[in-house]
């Protein structure tokens, strides 16, 4: 398994010592010749509920100091930057079927949906608490799509893109989707061809709050999945361009 650093991963803002949230991680598994990204929301203790997401790929426009309780982690203005690449394998109804030798129909990003089929291990969906399934229990994760992942419109489904706006929720809200021990909380898969290396970066806002309390509080982050230049790398090119201009 390989795990990806969030680029500059540095709190922009953090206005309440209450506010636990840390930002994104991302790790990459190669599984059936499919490159599998897992995204997880990160705290800085084990006592907090997620709630909800919201607001995938919405671009950044916010200005001055956020709400109480609220964190922003490098979110980008143009909310998604990038191919998301996304491949579904299940049957559900919002999306496209990829692969249509796997399943009968469209794939779905629910990943209550996603928890019936054996090939979930390498499917595209989102999840409140999805860190593994069971495929012999329909509802097992319960995850619920909001009204505006619907009205993100056909385009972006059939590109295998969430639209912007798009949020999803817990529908059977429970300690499942605590942070427990390991202080993450598995909220987005996506599944690629394996080679896929495209660079695709997206803001996510997620609602969460802290054991025994009914306050909500908000953390805004970008994650980012793809093959990035390390900083060595990228200053090579740099030269190499340099010096194709100075011989031209």
């Amino acid at each position: 398994m390989k795990t990806f650093a969030l680029l500059g991963a540095t709190a922009l803002i953090t206005s309440s010592a209450s506010a636990t949230f840390t930002g994104w991680s991302v790790t990459m598994t190669t599984i059936s010749g499919h490159d599998v990204y897992a995204v997880y929301a990160n705290f800085n203790n084990s006592t907090d509920i997620v709630l909800n997401v919201f607001d995938f790929g919405k671009a950044f426009t916010n200005t001055g100091t956020p709400p109480a309780g609220t964190v922003w982690i490098n979110p980008i203005a143009a909310g998604q930057v990038g191919s998301m690449g996304a491949l579904h394998n299940d049957n559900g109804n919002d999306g496209v079927d990829y692969f249509g030798s796997w399943a009968a129909g469209p794939g779905s990003w629910s990943g209550t949906v996603a928890a019936q089929t054996a090939l979930a291990a390498y499917d595209s969906y989102v999840t409140m608490q999805g860190v593994s399934y069971n495929s012999t229990s329909a509802n097992n994760w319960g995850t619920a799509l909001d009204p505006s992942f619907i009205d993100d419109g056909s385009a972006a489904h059939t590109s295998g893109i969430i639209g912007p706006n798009a949020g999803w929720y817990d529908a059977t809200p429970g300690t499942t989707n605590g942070v427990g021990a390991a202080q993450s909380v598995k909220l987005l898969q996506i599944s690629r061809i394996a080679g896929n290396t495209s660079v695709y970066t997206a803001n996510m806002t997620m609602g969460y709050k802290a054991v025994g309390t009914t306050t909500p509080l908000f953390g805004m982050a970008s994650f980012t999945i793809g093959v990035v230049p390390a900083p060595g790398a990228l200053a090579l090119l740099g030269l190499v361009g340099a010096f194709g201009r100075r011989r031209r």
